[in-house]
Parts: C-alpha cells; structure tokens; sequence
C-alpha cells in the first residue's frame, strides 16, 4: 500500500556484471527491490518514483543498457489526471451528483400487521410527503405520525426510521379488546413514571395529554361506571451504572509485624496494646478459646497481627475495563426493557473516580405504561397485554 501511495516504477536493466552495478547503485543511495533475473545478463527490480532522476544519472555513466517499461503509484495517476482536466472536472462532479442523489429517497418499505390496510396506508403516506425522489431532509416525521394516527383508528403508533435513501415505516396496531364475560370496573394507571407522548383511550376518559408528567400509580384513563381500555404511550428514562477498580492495590509484606492482645475473662476485657507505627498493613485476627466437649473456661484471647506492607499501583488496561463494564451495563439495559418498548435515545459516559472507572448510559425510551387498577367496588379482570391479545 505504502509503495503504490510512494509510485515506483518497473525497470529493466541489461549488460555485464549486473551484481557489480547494483551494488554501485546501493552505495549511490537508490533502492531496488524485488528484484527478478530475466537471463545471465538482464534483470527486472522496482524503483521508487524518487530515485528515478538519480538512476538515469548514473546510467548515463555506464555501459548498461536501462529501460523504463512501467510507472505505477498515486503520483503519476494524479500526474495522468491533471494533464486530462476534463477527467478531473468530470469526476468531481460524478461525486457531486452522486452525494446529491443520496439525500432522496428511493424506496418506502411498510412493515404493518394484519388487519391494516396497506395501501391505503401506502397512499396516505405519500400524500404526507413519505415517498420516492423526496428530499429526506425535507421529511417532517412528526407531521406524518399526527396525520396517520388522525386518519387510522387502529394504528397505536408509526415509527419512520430513515436509513441511507431507505425509508423504513413500522405500523404498531391496538390491541384487540378483551373477551368481557363478566363487568369489569377498572381504571388504566402508571406502572412507572413518565413522559406522556400519546393516549389511546378506546373507553373511559383520558386525565392526562402530551407532554404531561406522571408517576408510578398516577390514574392516566378513569373507567368510573365502564370498563377503562386504551394505551398511554410515554418516555420513560433508565439508568444503568456499572463500577470497576482500574488500579489494583499490590501489597507486598515487608517482613515486618506487630501484634496486640484482648482478653476477655468473665464480663471482663483486657487490652494488651502496642503502637502501630505502620502506614500501610492488613491485620490478621486469632482467636483463642479453652474447652473441652461441653465444658467452656470463661476465658477467651483474640489476637491481632499486623504485617507491614508497601502498597504498589498496578494499573489495568482501561480501553478493556471500560468493554466489560459496557457490555454488562447493556446486558441489565435489556433485562429492564419491556418487550414493546422502543429506545429512541441513549447517552453513555464514564468516569474515573479515584481508582475505580464508572460507566452510566442513560435509555430513553417510548413505552406503553398503562396498567389496569381495580375500582373500589367493582369486578376486576386481569387486562394485561397478554390477556389482551
């Protein structure tokens, strides 16, 4: 790679005692490489581009015949370019034309279950702007989701995912109703805090809007005298922190020890202290205690050795702590989120904290929070997703 971003060129070299004037080349500070006897008296060696001049030079001195059969490298590709500048103008702007085309969309691809109509959702999309040859930094997503979900009763939600000059457009339907064999009196609440992005009440009476601020327990559709259905689509926020030491304490003993003593006689304790003039040490505790089967003398001695040490920092290798502590922060990441939830933003960040590297990524997430709660005197039915459908 190196050589062909240099250039260097192929030539032929013919005449006697080649060896005698290769060598006479290499003292002369010009490199040949891969270097191949054609016959006893010709041979085939590269040339970097730069000791091209000095070789014709000191060929001109000599009795060998010297040819030039190839050139090859990013030099002389540009050198061939420049001299043809209509090349050149019209690569540029092949590259312009080709940047431009890939800020339109080509293809809208629709994933929406059963039960929708697709090509009606296909039309109303492109009446809303969603279709091919459309610039996709003209789209207004939100636009398109108001008026979808103004225009299609069973559609819960729209996601419009732009990926290259792809449009990918995933249809979340309601959820079908429960098989009611007996009344049901409930209401619809928080299952966790959140943000409300949209409230699909199918019965009962929506208490909250967009843009509204609820906590766990929070009555988000009242059913009263009816059975309280719909979805609360909201953001809820998750975080994950996860630790790990990056500078591992070595202690290493120095030989060095000391010891104190507690004696306990009875309800008594005695203390047999020493100074510990140690900066650093770790302590190991004996305890030492007289009986014999079933019979215990009132006498008990604890003793505590500390082993003078040199602590040494041993540092880890950051870039592989701070994978491992990712990889187990996402992996929690995927046990809290609900199946139905959608990420739509996540932050990580890490920090050292004296000798421990912290990692926190934070989940934004779009979720349905809505829980069914029993109203105090009715029947109560479990309306969970599952039982829903």
């Amino acid at each position: 790679m190196w050589q062909y971003v240099k250039g260097f060129c192929i030539v032929s070299i013919e005449g006697l005692y080649l060896e005698k004037f290769i060598n006479y080349l290499v003292n002369n500070g010009i490199y040949l490489f891969n270097i191949r006897r054609i016959s006893p008296t010709k041979i085939e060696a590269y040339i970097y581009r730069d000791d091209v001049k000095n070789l014709i030079y000191l060929y001109k001195k000599s009795d060998y015949n010297l040819k030039i059969k190839r050139s090859i490298g990013l030099p002389f590709l540009m050198k061939r370019i420049y001299k043809r500048k209509s090349l050149l103008i019209g690569g540029i702007l092949s590259l312009f034309i080709l940047v431009f085309l890939t800020t339109f969309i080509t293809n809208v691809y629709i994933d929406c279950p059963e039960g929708i109509n697709k090509s009606e959702l296909r039309k109303e999309l492109y009446n809303c702007g969603l279709k091919p040859w459309v610039n996709k930094y003209m789209i207004d997503k939100k636009d398109i989701r108001d008026s979808i979900l103004s225009k299609f009763d069973d559609i819960a939600y729209i996601f419009i995912n732009i990926e290259g000059t792809n449009a990918f457009v995933e249809i979340v339907k309601k959820s079908e109703e429960p098989e009611e064999n007996t009344k049901i009196n409930c209401n619809i609440i928080a299952k966790k805090d959140g943000i409300i992005e949209k409230v699909i009440p199918r019965s009962g009476e929506a208490l909250v809007s967009k843009g509204n601020i609820v906590k766990k327990g929070d009555v988000l559709i009242a059913g009263g005298n009816v059975i309280a259905k719909g979805e609360v689509w909201a953001r809820t926020f998750y975080e994950i922190k996860e630790s790990i030491e990056y500078i591992n304490k070595d202690k290493i003993k120095t030989g060095k020890s000391k010891k104190t003593y507690k004696i306990k006689f009875f309800n008594k304790t005695y203390y047999i202290k020493r100074n510990i003039p140690y900066k650093n040490y770790y302590i190991r505790k004996r305890i030492l205690k007289c009986e014999y089967k079933k019979f215990k003398v009132p006498i008990e001695v604890e003793i505590n050795t500390f082993y003078e040490v040199n602590v040494k920092d041993n540092k880890k290798d950051i870039e592989k702590l701070k994978n491992i502590i990712r990889q187990k922060a996402l992996k929690k990441i995927d046990y809290l989120l609900p199946v139905q939830a959608r990420i739509i933003n996540k932050k990580e960040d890490y920090k050292i904290k004296g000798n421990v590297l912290e990692f926190i990524v934070t989940i934004q997430a779009l979720e349905d929070i809505g829980k069914d709660e029993k109203i105090e005197g009715g029947n109560y039915i479990d309306n969970t997703e599952k039982n829903r459908n």
